[in-house]
């Protein structure tokens, strides 16, 4: 910290710094040339004024202690592979943020990578870019093809809150250039990097930034946010901060976001605090409350550190006050204190999550993403991805698919080869269907679009299937075009850029889906939260604490609702927290367990349902009718993961190893118990985050998981039970698919009825035959 004179000092320096931060909120235009004149250097400016108010004394020292460097890859900065560009697709870019309390002071990018021995010098070259200004030209060496590693000094103006780094290809060849020769390209490797020093600017304590300074949506990172609490845990009070955690959960999304909990303000950086005020850590001082409050103050140890205040008089309060935060953060005033008015939240519908699309309706793919997102630039711009989460319980007939409508465009004109261009589309990278770019019409139909007849949009419209086993919580639709030139087109004008694009209005079709699943399905848990998101406030689930939580439980109790936030989008305000002795107030609800096996003894008979027991100690496997056999025969094949044999399983968890165990609830059919176990607490914290990385969610499966370390072992061995509901006339396809035996056993049924049938009509046809014979004969005698 500065002292009060050094503080004075500091002024026209942090004025300085202001100056600078509005530059670099606003950089030059994309016309700006590279030769114009040299940029101001934020960091020799900072230095200079500091100089100039010190007298002379050294304050690049003092900058220095405020500096920090980051190094960031390129692979680190989304780049998985080489960024290889051709002329058929001469731009390749990386999207990186700079948090928005920092300010950037200098900057290097060092490349290295790769460019065709076939590229001529004086007309070939990579053009480097950032946020459309010039940051270095690669020129190719057809003698020595690699390069690198190349600096170029960026000047820290240009950076943004969200920033785009690019790569611009421009390929030169003797002759005429074929756009789609593979024998031109570029390469820059994931392995370049970029070196970033900043400095913290001071803290700016407006509620209407939430969900900064905690957490900056441009900045493609986890978030680690401190969590004050009374180490009393009361369960309101951890009710109103699963409610923040859940918002900011949402605000993270797929990123993911971590909440270590202490009863003591951090000595560095950001914090939450949630609690009665009188209840509140004595280090945040007097707090004068009249009411529900939100409120930011600084860190007593730290100037440029937050605290979030979230408190009120008592503890009904202070859930108002979380819920300001929850559904009102639009609200939220500019200033560092807000009095929270009460919010009255109607309760959440099956399946209405905001995160979910609908089901009841053909739904646009531009409602799900950005117009831009489904255009591309060259003869193959890549892959464009349209995202959407959905409920993993639907269920339709085999006959009746669901639908995806496309609708694209293409130039029209001698510029693309259609016979050879086409469109492939692809669900969850599961290929569906290659369309043309344009149909094959015949001459009439050209020659009607052209004077105004016929299909004049330009828009080609096709619809592919999607069968329901394509489909899970987390999806991801796939479009890529691949468009080659007129041949010979090489040596005559063309357009500069080539553009293709998926019609926003292009539909996917869910509306013929019914809810129903069979579980247990840890997978669905990993992917959508199901069956708790069923409905998104959590309304219908409770979550079983011990009755003296430690500290990491309850960070783990609130990790986990902050991925039912990310999963969801809706704050959790309607879950209940119970402990074990209490776990028949919520028998009607699904229940998820957090606990240490040292505290699983009231929670064991939770687990009645499933395969595995708790005892002495231990997770083990649970005794097994001798019946098992012959009635896994009649399971869903699908469902048995024979990669592990589940007679194997007796462990304590130690050791770093945590279970994640699902079953039928035994305090009522069709709910479903979720149990996360592991030796201490501190392991719970570690399962579920681990639970929490996408790369992970893959191997989550059946109804028990062991997570030790970064491995994961997937294990199923607990009774089938069905959860949702369909017509009664679809209950013999729900009740046989995926089951031959459940065929084969209703066509033994079917053959015995009909046999039945069938000898009872004929012995009657025999019978009445017998009798008009004998009628006959008497006939014949008289």
């Amino acid at each position: 910290m500065l002292s009060g004179s050094r503080s004075l000092k500091m002024i026209p320096l942090l004025a300085m710094l202001a100056w600078a931060s509005t530059a670099q909120a606003a950089p030059a235009p994309a016309s700006a040339l590279p030769g114009a004149a040299g940029p101001v250097n934020a960091a020799d400016a900072a230095r200079e004024a500091e100089a100039a108010v010190d007298s002379g004394e050294n304050a690049s020292g003092a900058a220095a202690q405020m500096a920090t460097t980051h190094t960031y890859t390129f692979d680190q900065l989304g780049a998985t592979t080489a960024l290889t560009m051709r002329s058929a697709t001469p731009l390749q870019g990386l999207q990186f943020g700079i948090p928005a309390d920092q300010l950037v002071t200098s900057a290097r990018l060092i490349v290295s990578g790769a460019m065709s021995p076939s590229l001529r010098p004086e007309n070939s070259a990579v053009t480097i870019t950032l946020n459309e200004q010039y940051v270095g030209t690669l020129r190719p060496n057809p003698a020595h093809p690699s390069f690198g590693p190349l600096a170029f000094d960026v000047n820290p103006i240009f950076f943004v809150n969200s920033n785009r780094l690019n790569f611009s290809f421009a390929a030169g060849t003797k002759g005429c250039a074929d756009p789609m020769d593979k024998l031109l390209w570029a390469s820059v490797s994931e392995h370049s990097q970029l070196q970033v020093t900043t400095i913290s600017l001071p803290a700016r304590r407006q509620l209407s930034r939430l969900p900064q300074p905690f957490y900056d949506r441009a900045v493609d990172q986890k978030a680690v946010i401190p969590v004050v609490l009374a180490a009393s845990y009361d369960p309101e009070i951890l009710t109103a901060t699963g409610i923040v955690a859940s918002w900011f959960g949402r605000q993270t999304d797929f990123r993911g976001v971590a909440f270590p909990v202490s009863s003591t303000v951090p000595r560095t950086g950001n914090a939450i605090a949630v609690g009665v005020v009188a209840e509140l850590p004595g280090e945040l001082g007097h707090l004068s409350v009249g009411g529900p409050t939100v409120m930011e103050v600084p860190n007593p140890s730290d100037p440029n550190g937050t605290v979030l205040v979230v408190t009120g008089r008592d503890r009904d309060e202070v859930i108002t006050a979380s819920k300001g935060i929850g559904f009102g953060s639009g609200t939220l005033p500019a200033s560092d204190h807000a009095d929270i008015a009460p919010i009255d939240v109607a309760p959440s519908q099956p399946n209405d999550a905001p995160a979910f699309i609908p089901t009841s309706r053909p739904v646009k793919l531009g409602e799900l993403v950005p117009d831009s997102a489904l255009q591309g630039v060259g003869f193959t711009p890549g892959v464009m991805t349209v995202p959407f989460r959905i409920p993993p319980d639907l269920y339709t007939w085999h006959s009746r698919p669901y639908k995806l409508h496309v609708r694209f465009r293409s130039p029209d004109g001698p510029i693309v080869d259609v016979a050879r261009s086409h469109l492939d589309v692809s669900i969850n990278n599961i290929y569906l269907r290659s369309y043309p770019l344009r149909a094959n019409d015949g001459e009439i139909a050209r020659a009607l679009a052209h004077v105004g007849l016929g299909n004049t949009s330009g828009v080609e419209s096709h619809i592919a299937t999607l069968q329901p086993w394509m489909i899970y919580g987390k999806n991801q639709l796939q479009f890529y075009f691949d468009a080659a030139p007129m041949s010979g087109a090489s040596c005559k004008a063309g357009p500069s850029l080539l553009h293709l694009s998926v019609d926003p209005d292009s539909t996917i079709d869910f509306s013929n889906a019914f809810h129903i699943t069979a579980m247990p399905n840890l997978a669905y848990m990993a992917s959508a939260g199901f069956p708790f998101t069923t409905y998104a406030d959590l309304s219908h689930t409770a979550v079983v604490l011990p009755d003296h939580p430690a500290a990491p439980t309850i960070g783990a109790f609130l990790d986990l609702m902050g991925f039912m936030g990310a999963t969801t989008w809706y704050p959790v305000s309607g879950v209940e927290i119970v402990t074990a002795d209490h776990v028949s107030d919520v028998a009607d609800r699904n229940l998820i367990v957090l606990s240490t096996l040292a505290e699983s003894a009231d929670i064991a008979p939770l687990l009645a349902n499933a395969a595995y027991q708790i005892s002495d100690g231990h997770l083990h496997m649970a005794a097994r009718s001798a019946l098992g056999g012959v009635w896994n025969a009649f399971e869903n094949p699908a469902s048995i993961l024979a990669r592990h044999a589940p007679t194997e399983i007796d462990t304590d968890l130690t050791g770093g190893v945590g279970a994640v165990v699902e079953a039928q609830s035994p305090l009522m059919s069709g709910r479903t118990v979720l149990a996360l176990l592991s030796s201490d607490p501190s392991g719970l914290n570690n399962l579920v985050q681990t639970l929490n990385l996408r790369k992970n969610q893959p191997d989550i499966q059946g109804d028990m998981v062991l997570v030790h370390g970064d491995s994961l072992s997937s294990y199923r061995g607990s009774p089938i039970y069905t959860v949702g509901s369909v017509p009664l006339w679809m209950w013999p396809d729900w009740y046989m698919h995926n089951r031959p035996m459940h065929v084969i056993v209703v066509g033994l049924i079917a053959c015995l009825l009909l046999t039945a049938v069938m000898s009872r009509a004929l012995v009657r046809h025999a019978r009445r035959r017998y009798k008009e014979l004998q009628v006959q004969r008497r006939t014949f005698r008289d």
